[in-house]
């Protein structure tokens, strides 16, 4: 009896059942340690795959090869489809959340089952782990303007020039203490802003909106476009020297001829003339250069334009059947003679959406796209990136959708983009705002 009523090594009954428990959640600690870390690195590797397969879909619009960019950018965060029993799949659009259903929205699933170490006891030897995002382009880019020459003035404003952009903002590249040029102080830029990353060589400044120097740095939304395969990628070639309201049914594209080719080194097209659109848009390739008579009027692609005659503010677009026309030399040019006409409407789909006029980077040739008195209406992008655009004429103007070049030299002619194409086609246009929604 005496031996019950002792206590001696009671305390160290305690302690090892104590120690039984402790070690059992330090165990599950451990465990829900390792998952959780799984999880985030996971969640790094959906992100990194809903904004690769989002950007490579607005780009392509194939499901296919989005899927494709989407794992590879979740292989690239240690996370491989179909390799150490993970899987990535990749929805175009979205089969659940707040956008399913959503046409340009892409989302990624990451999962794989993660080893325990100590819940294996219990039976529970794996653990499966999932992460999901959502990315999409709800909302357009804020730039309509871009002006990207990596050094040198990038924007110089002369005399009674006037750029109107209210609706959208103008972005300089250059870093240089002349990126900017302002010469006399009659001349308006009304945009959403002016971000220019280098400094104001000039005498004044922009008058309503005001320049920001030192700006953040920023980079188009098309990255290096390039025009179409050719001319083994054109269904036709034609070295035609004159293209007239007679002849273009013969050279002319279609829904089912997307690329035509032009091999003679100087192609007039005449008064009238009208080269026809497609859904996705045709692409008119001149090797050499393309010439607008005196007086003569020429489209590329159809649509209607609000207010028929006289649009040059608040325009509105529809209806577009669209075209592009790509100055693919490495020196080709377009030559408008005075008093001429060129009215442009680009793709609402396809690889060249939004573009109206393209001039690939290797073609550094000055872009004259305004001579004379009479007003152009551009439903589209001039994309130049590696030429300055030139604009000089007192009394006429360009009205287009936006503008990607080099520089601009802008003396005493208007540019006016109080329409632009990121708005008027916000579903479709590449220059959209890319972020994770869900």
């Amino acid at each position: 009896m005496k031996i019950l009523r002792k206590e001696e090594g009671q305390t160290l009954v305690l302690t090892a059942l104590c120690m039984t428990a402790m070690l059992g959640f330090m165990a599950l600690a451990i465990d829900v340690g390792v998952l959780f870390r799984s999880k985030r690195q996971m969640q790094t590797a959906a992100d990194a795959a809903a904004i690769a397969a989002a950007q490579n879909y607005m780009w392509n619009a194939s499901s296919t090869l989005a899927r494709s960019a989407g794992q590879s950018a979740s292989a690239s965060n240690g996370f491989t489809n179909n390799t150490n029993n993970a899987t990535v799949t990749i929805n175009t659009p979205p089969l659940s959340g707040p956008n399913a259903g959503a046409a340009g929205f892409v989302e990624a699933i990451v999962a794989q089952p993660i080893g325990t170490a100590f819940m294996g006891m219990f039976g529970l030897n794996t653990v499966s782990v999932s992460a999901r995002a959502v990315a999409g382009a709800p909302t357009s880019g804020s730039a309509c303007i871009y002006l990207m020459a990596a050094s040198g003035t990038g924007l110089s404003v002369k005399g009674a020039y006037d750029i109107e952009a209210p609706g959208c903002g103008v972005y300089v590249n250059s870093p240089d203490s002349n990126a900017l040029k302002v010469t006399g102080n009659g001349g308006t830029l009304n945009a959403a802003f002016l971000d220019v990353v280098g400094d104001n060589s000039g005498n004044h400044t922009t008058s309503p909106t005001t320049d920001t120097l030192n700006a953040g740095t920023r980079s188009t939304p098309w990255g290096n476009l390039s025009g179409p395969s050719y001319p083994s990628g054109c269904t036709s070639t034609t070295a035609l020297t004159s293209i007239t309201t007679a002849n273009v049914a013969s050279v002319s594209g279609s829904a089912g001829n997307n690329v035509v080719c032009f091999t003679g080194s100087n192609v007039s097209l005449g008064d009238g003339v009208v080269l026809p659109g497609a859904s996705n848009g045709v692409v008119y390739v001149f090797e050499g250069n393309v010439t607008i008579p005196t007086g003569a009027t020429v489209a590329f692609g159809s649509g209607t334009v609000s207010p028929a005659t006289g649009c040059t503010t608040n325009c509105a677009f529809s209806n577009e059947v669209g075209a592009v026309m790509e100055l693919a030399g490495s020196s080709s040019t377009l030559n408008q003679a005075s008093n001429s006409i060129l009215n442009m409407y680009a793709p609402t789909g396809g690889a060249y959406d939004g573009i109206a006029i393209l001039q690939p980077s290797s073609n550094t040739t000055e872009l004259q796209i305004q001579f004379g008195s009479n007003n152009e209406v551009l439903d589209g992008y001039i994309y130049a990136p590696g030429a300055e655009v030139y604009m000089q004429d007192n009394g006429g103007g360009v009205t287009a959708s936006g503008l990607v070049a080099g520089s601009l030299y802008e003396n005493s002619s208007t540019l006016d983009i109080y329409t632009n194409y990121d708005t008027a086609h916000p579903t479709t246009t590449k220059n959209r705002t890319l972020v994770l929604v869900e």
